[in-house]
């Protein structure tokens, strides 16, 4: 919940569609799969060509509109700018490492303070250097997944852009027709075409063929003004010595090794500038010149132009080895998964608690599967197909009033026609479709013959999250440079963007590379290994395990990570148990790739939720299955709460044949 080869992605000058650019392709370009232990290079399959949304109805749920945005840009929901184009009220963005307060007039730049608290690591932004433009209102014109460029206006007149990038601390303004810069602190010469402003203890470097003249800067029709928000102790003629021409876009794109996954970042529309990797990552190059005290750690400032990191590798699953277990485990499981089926009830109208169930299902067919019953699976498969039946179809919602799909095209989203938790803001859609897509992939791969039925709405739905079309766009929810997804849809919050379960964002890439897998599609089931990888690395750095956290933060882990805060909350409750729980459903074969390397961390999680306790409180089975992970006599204490856990106390999404063979593979894996 909201909870409110290689090939590029290029930006493009006045489109979010992100198109696959292969004559920039790295060397060892391929158009083969990107399968396991190939290390070939990947992309974001083209999404201009193909149209995701042909048989769907048409529909605008939301009273949401663009705000500010030109004509033929495709809205972009779920990203760290989205206030820019959906708040009424311009709101603060965070191209980190600096905070960014936009105005019909101009904007302020600064680099933030990181306060803390018992609760919340933050960053928010509270004033800086002000930088007035002498207009009257914005545009966004251009966008990819991390970077964007904003047109300030006179009327309807073009006066400068602005372009705002993730890992650049240095905003461009670039001049349309001559323009005066008013700045909140008089600059003082550092060098030729360099000056440094000091607003609160923080400098500020000027670069740029232009003209001061006390707190004014005249920038000529064509020039450009670059504005850079140094860490504290930088040298500031290093750093006017490190800036180049402005950053136009950034171009992502990645590789599939046997062991692990490559994301590449490139600052493009420069030879030379600075940039600065996200928190607990390592860039290549030269980076004296300076640290950046940030919510998630320190980033140093590197001169140069990519950025590049490697994370381990993780393999869609959906089915446990059960090589080894005893016959009366087996049978344990089996009886109480025919009970589970047998009390599956209908499946809900709403997207996201009807995914849930439908995946629910697809479980009880794994197990079933697994475990070599094979009238209980095919008999769980059935009920499945039952299930997804009204779904799957494409006109559904051309009679139906739920358990459909429609496709909004003011806001560019497939939209379940029963909402739930702002869906039709673009809120949270791939938690709601990870659980569908996960389904799908499951049937599709023990029914092949039913995967022809399924494509129409299940390739909407990936196109809608991640793979894009020609009128949805390429990873609409993923952040390539934080290497996480965005939840909220408009992000209308003045710390930025959000994203609070971490474990159904792994799961809805885990499910989308299951769907992938049984419909053939090889580039889309790259992308999807890739996004899987990134996000189980990102769950366990910066919400489950986090090695960063500062003195005065009284918990182990984070529960809401934001654009400029992090937080041990939830949306929906304030109980520790849900606090954890949140990370830790829905617990599956994928999740013991992600979550099983370190008890002695996740026995600590479990213990700052308040140990056993947390297992009858909210989304208690969710804790208490985790904690299994914590070492044998956890294992123990979670089988002792297995034993007599109700069905009734479980998440809609579990059952107790889900949590036995859970705890199964666990006992299995450590032996």
């Amino acid at each position: 919940m909201t909870r409110p080869a290689p090939r590029r992605i290029s930006a493009l000058a006045a489109a979010l569609t992100l198109i696959v650019v292969s004559a920039l392709a790295l060397a060892g370009c391929t158009g083969d799969s990107p399968a396991a232990g190939d290390g070939l290079a990947g992309g974001i399959p083209t999404p201009a060509a193909s149209s995701a949304v042909a048989d769907l109805p048409v529909d605008h749920l939301s009273a949401t509109t663009p705000q500010r945005l030109a004509a033929g840009v495709t809205p972009p929901t779920n990203r760290w700018y989205s206030s820019l184009v959906f708040s009424p009220t311009l709101l603060p963005i965070y191209p980190s490492p600096l905070a960014v307060a936009p105005r019909d007039d101009g904007l302020t730049v600064q680099v933030p303070t990181v306060t803390t608290g018992e609760k919340t690591i933050s960053a928010s932004f509270t004033g800086g250097l002000s930088l007035g433009l002498g207009t009257s209102g914005l545009q966004v014109v251009r966008a990819d997944p991390v970077s964007v460029t904003v047109t300030y206006l006179s009327g309807t007149d073009e006066r400068a852009r602005v372009t705002l990038a993730e890992g650049s601390p240095i905003v461009a303004i670039t001049a349309v027709a001559d323009l005066d810069v008013v700045l909140g602190a008089a600059p003082t010469p550092l060098q030729e075409g360099a000056w440094t402003a000091v607003v609160d203890g923080i400098t500020y470097v000027l670069r740029g063929d232009v003209q001061v003249s006390g707190s004014s800067v005249h920038v000529p029709a064509g020039g450009t003004l670059q504005v850079a928000g140094l860490p504290g102790g930088a040298d500031a003629a290093a750093w006017a010595a490190a800036i180049g021409d402005p950053v136009d876009a950034v171009e992502t794109s990645y590789d599939l090794g046997d062991t692990d996954v490559t994301t590449h970042l490139a600052y493009v529309g420069t030879d030379r500038t600075v940039v600065v990797p996200f928190a607990g990552r390592h860039a290549g190059g030269d980076c004296d010149l300076g640290t950046y005290d940030t919510p998630y750690g320190a980033s140093p400032a590197c001169a140069g132009s990519t950025l590049t990191w490697t994370v381990p590798r993780i393999t869609a699953a959906s089915t446990y080895d059960f090589d080894g277990i005893d016959d009366a485990t087996r049978g344990a499981i089996l009886a109480q998964a025919q009970t589970d089926l047998d009390a599956t009830p209908a499946t809900p109208a709403d997207t996201y608690f009807g995914g849930k169930a439908l995946a629910r299902i697809a479980n009880l067919v794994e197990i079933a599967r697994a475990l070599g019953d094979d009238a209980l699976a095919s008999a769980a498969a059935d009920r499945l197909a039952t299930e997804l039946a009204p779904w799957i179809d494409p006109h559904g919602c051309t009679t139906a009033a739920a358990r459909c799909f429609v496709y909004d095209d003011v806001l560019h989203l497939v939209v379940g026609k029963d909402p739930s938790f702002g869906s039709e803001e673009g809120n949270d859609h791939h938690f709601h479709y990870g659980y569908f897509l996960y389904a799908a992939g499951v049937l599709g791969r023990e029914r092949p013959d039913a995967v022809a039925g399924m494509r129409p709405v299940m390739d909407a739905l990936a196109a809608d999250v991640a793979a894009g079309s020609a009128e949805l766009p390429a990873l609409r929810v993923f952040d390539p440079y934080r290497g996480h997804s965005w939840a909220s849809g408009t992000s209308p919050f003045a710390d930025g963007n959000n994203q609070e379960s971490s474990s159904e964002a792994v799961a809805a890439w885990n499910g989308l590379a299951l769907w992938a897998e049984a419909s053939g599609q090889q580039d889309l089931t790259g992308e999807a290994t890739w996004l899987l990888s990134s996000e189980a690395d990102a769950a366990r750095a910066l919400w489950l395990e986090p090695t960063d956290l500062p003195a005065g933060y009284a918990h182990t882990i984070v529960s809401i990570s934001w654009s400029a805060k992090r937080d041990y909350a939830t949306w929906f409750s304030a109980e520790p148990s849900a606090i954890l729980g949140i990370q830790a459903l829905p617990l599956g074969p994928v999740s013991l790739q992600y979550l099983a390397g370190d008890p002695s961390r996740v026995a600590a999680n479990v213990a700052d939720a308040g140990g056993t306790a947390a297992f009858t409180g909210p989304l208690g089975d969710a804790v208490a299955m985790y904690s299994a992970l914590g070492g044998p006599s956890a294992l123990i204490a979670a089988d002792a709460w297995a034993a007599q856990v109700a069905p009734d106390a479980l998440d809609d999404g579990n059952s107790r044949s889900a949590v036995l063979a859970w705890l199964a593979a666990v006992r299995l894996a450590a032996h």
